[in-house]
């Protein structure tokens, strides 16, 4: 697991200490729980554009060539919702990256939760076959490669049923030493 700072945040060397003491724990918990593998991770604390750039970049990157329109639309969107993000988790071409905006986690609890959140989505994300249905996703939102309604509805349900999943990992943050 490889933790960097991308923007000077608020608690930003506090939040870097919490991570390196209990992510390795936390992602065996979310491997374990989940019945999975935890990809190579590289955890970045940035602020709430950061997450938004980070994410779309790491897609983008995954999906392949995109119209700059399509990637305009994209921005204003996800900066909308990244301002608001504790984290979010995307699909590397090594691994996994999962950006923490670390201006809302001064409550290092609410950080143990998050954390174990998005390492569960990092496990989910790696499973056999999750990769390529994922890129295929992305590749279809960004306008790339077409696909059925249905295709994008089923996938969308897989999606809530991930964050399910995710959500439902967080108890297991009480685990973690010094919750």
């Amino acid at each position: 697991m490889n933790i960097t700072i991308d923007r000077r945040c608020r608690n930003a060397r506090r939040i870097e200490d919490r991570i390196r003491e209990i992510g390795d724990q936390a992602g065996r918990l979310a491997a374990h729980h989940l019945g999975g593998r935890l990809p190579q991770v590289e955890i970045v604390l940035t602020d709430g554009n950061g997450v938004t750039r980070l994410i779309q970049d790491a897609d983008l990157a995954l999906a392949g060539n995109t119209s700059w329109r399509r990637r305009a639309v994209g921005r204003v969107i996800d900066r909308w919702h990244g301002r608001r993000a504790f984290a979010a988790t995307a699909l590397t071409a090594r691994g996994a990256l999962v950006a923490i905006n670390a201006s809302h986690n001064s409550d290092l609890r609410e950080l143990d939760r998050t954390l174990i959140h998005e390492l569960g989505h990092t496990v989910q994300l790696s499973a056999p076959g999750a990769r390529n249905q994922h890129i295929a996703y992305l590749r279809q939102q960004y306008g790339i490669t077409p696909h059925s309604k249905d295709d994008q509805r089923e996938y969308e349900r897989l999606i809530d049923v991930r964050e399910q999943q995710a959500a439902n990992l967080e108890a297991l943050a009480r685990q973690l030493p010094n919750h």
